[in-house]
């Protein structure tokens, strides 16, 4: 009962939902860059939300089937392929023995999962499976996905579910339903909602102007840790040391040289750049489909409204769950 993975494309690894509970002994909560999609990859295999998944970025991936399995794939960035036919996302789908997934460019997204029904099974360090690659733990022996690895299911598959799947004459299966996409299609300029962060009174007065009101580029110098942006140069008031603080996925520090950068999964737990925005948490999905060259725009909104967007976030998931059949 396993895949093995026969090309990893770029930067494929096992995430979850992320390492919680440890950022004050300096341990970023990582897991995966968009966890809206992972987390419903898993709704639609009928999975804890926590199970770990293979977060893809882009393409180029191929994964063979040892055993036929019950799937889902979420997100952007790939299309995927079992021979001529097509796999549809958010969707879920049987797979046959020795039959290989395979993933190819797509226009829009940049970060996709894959989910198996009853998961895979991962060794969790400090209550989590996710790979964290500065450190080494989590996921594979703490790495990326390599050409050979064999990742072993944690259950038997169910055969039955066959019964209620659209089957193709190649043996795939696919569910008549599907699930909404809850992270948005990309727009020719992304709008982001964040509100002021704890320095932003600290900016001169240009520099709290241009964070709301211009365009920035997302950098090609960008990874799971933090996006740099291309755009406007920010710069305080008054040449001030910082001393370190608490940071976190969602927080917009400024370099020394003026850049922003948007802390991302992988983000570290202390900073002392000054943090002059704070992203939306219902935002971050939206930014972690986002590739190099993506235009994007900051919208203020306040701290009520952030925190409404999230638990709309939420209801909607929670409505998906109970449409699937799943408790709440």
């Amino acid at each position: 009962m396993s895949i093995t993975i026969l090309k990893p494309g770029m930067m494929s690894s096992l995430q979850d939902l992320g390492r919680w509970g440890f950022q004050q002994f300096g341990v970023p909560i990582g897991g995966a860059m968009d966890k809206v999609s992972a987390t419903l990859a898993n709704i639609i295999c009928g999975n804890d939300e926590n199970e770990a998944v293979i977060e893809m970025t882009l393409h180029g991936a191929s994964f063979m089937f040892n055993e036929s399995a019950c799937c889902a794939i979420v997100g952007g960035g790939c299309k995927a392929f079992v021979g001529d036919d097509e796999l549809p996302f958010n969707r879920l789908l049987w797979i046959p023995a020795f039959s290989t997934i395979r993933t190819t460019a797509s226009a829009q997204g940049c970060r996709s999962y894959l989910a198996v029904s009853g998961g895979f099974k991962v060794k969790k360090i400090l209550g989590s499976a996710s790979t964290y690659t500065p450190s080494g733990i989590g996921g594979m022996d703490g790495r990326n996905l390599a050409t050979g690895d064999m990742l072993s299911f944690k259950r038997e598959q169910d055969f039955q579910a066959t019964s209620t799947l659209k089957m193709l004459p190649s043996g795939i299966g696919i569910s008549h339903w599907h699930t909404a996409n809850l992270v948005s299609e990309m727009s020719t300029v992304l709008i982001v909602h964040a509100i002021m962060g704890p320095e932003f009174d600290l900016f001169n007065s240009s520099s709290q102007e241009n964070i709301f009101n211009s365009e920035f580029s997302i950098s090609s110098q960008s990874n799971r840790m933090g996006y740099r942006l291309e755009g406007k140069k920010f710069a305080l008031e008054q040449k001030t040391e910082m001393v370190s603080t608490a940071v976190t996925t969602g927080i917009v520090q400024v370099t020394h040289e003026g850049d922003p950068i948007i802390l991302m999964a992988d983000a570290q737990t202390i900073g002392g750049y000054p943090r002059i925005a704070r992203i939306c948490a219902a935002d971050i999905p939206l930014l972690a489909q986002t590739r190099p060259g993506i235009k994007i725009k900051f919208k203020e909104i306040k701290q009520e409204e952030s925190e409404d967007r999230c638990k709309e976030l939420s209801r909607s998931l929670k409505k998906l769950k109970s449409g699937i059949g799943m408790p709440s």
